[in-house]
């Protein structure tokens, strides 16, 4: 397991796994695999709200 796969299970961990598609990914572990890989930004998960990108934000050292 890579770095990147590493970061990807961290964030996969703090979203809400509603698989809802509404971030543009078919899953939760695809937009996390999308923030780790630098290709999507952490603010596109409605379920998982202002404190869901808290979450991301603190994990990832990106600005909320």
């Amino acid at each position: 397991m890579g770095p990147t796969d590493a970061l990807t299970e961290r964030i996969d961990a703090l979203l809400p796994q509603t698989q809802c598609t509404r971030c543009g990914y078919p899953d939760c572990h695809a937009y996390a695999a999308a923030i780790a890989g630098a290709q999507a930004d952490i603010n596109r998960c409605p379920p998982g709200g202002a404190e869901g990108i808290a979450r991301l934000s603190a994990l990832t050292g990106r600005p909320v």
